[in-house]
């Protein structure tokens, strides 16, 4: 889960531009604007896209597994 929220949070600073005066600069501090309808458009597209990435991943384990099966039958396996 660490990771995945990390991915969202690498996307977001990529898609969002972070603003900040000087003394929040000095604070490490800063915010982001953006509309709420294109953060909640993003972040969909973002899911979904994640989403497409494991079923595919998932996909090419059920092939090779699959193809593991097969390969024991020919050899004999029980």
């Amino acid at each position: 889960m660490d990771a995945l929220i990390a991915q969202a949070q690498a996307f977001v600073d990529r898609k969002y531009v972070v603003r900040a005066d000087e003394r929040q600069k000095s604070m490490g501090l800063g915010y982001v604007t953006a509309e709420r309808t294109d953060l909640a458009r993003e972040i969909a597209s973002f899911t979904a896209n994640r989403v497409a990435e494991l079923e595919a991943a998932l996909a090419a384990s059920e092939r090779r597994l699959t193809a593991l099966r097969a390969a024991y039958r020919v050899d004999g396996g029980s």
